[in-house]
């Protein structure tokens, strides 16, 4: 297969994302990394492609491990442990997920993944000013199926 004439300029282009980005915006992109290598993995698990799960399933899990590199334990309080804990959980399922050629793990995984990214970008936005507390609330209730009277049924 012929290079592409334009991959030195994607590259420079991709990297110069990565170097001006703010920190915000290097964890959103490390999840949605991280979110399209397990699309990829499962994808390679229907495939019966092993090396592609292998590969994906690998990347992955070295996101989540970076992502728990970010997670200040020492000054952190009981959401950084939960969230250092979660993270955790998850590459164990990935480990368990590329020797079992399990799709449910990485369903589980995946969808940690994004509602873990929604909330951090929700953070970011409200950070920003572009949402406010009360409307992540109500779009949270909506993506979870909640309702003002399902919230009070305790």
């Amino acid at each position: 297969m012929p290079l592409n004439p334009y991959n030195k300029y994607i590259k420079q282009y991709q990297t110069s994302n990565i170097t001006t980005a703010t920190p915000e915006k290097l964890m959103i992109m490390l999840f949605d990394g991280a979110i399209q290598f397990l699309q990829k993995a499962k994808s390679a698990i229907e495939e019966k492609n092993l090396a592609e799960r292998s590969v994906n399933i690998e990347a992955a899990r070295k996101i989540v491990r970076e992502l728990m590199r970010t997670i200040d334990l020492e000054n952190g309080n009981d959401v950084s442990k939960a969230l250092f804990k979660l993270y955790n959980k998850m590459a164990m399922k990935l480990i368990k997920a590329n020797v079992s050629r399990n799709s449910g793990l990485i369903d589980e995984v995946l969808a940690d993944m994004i509602n873990i990214r929604w909330g951090f970008q929700k953070a970011i936005d409200i950070q920003n000013g572009v949402s406010s507390v009360e409307d992540v609330m109500k779009e949270q209730a909506e993506k979870f199926g909640e309702t003002e009277e399902g919230s009070n049924d305790a």
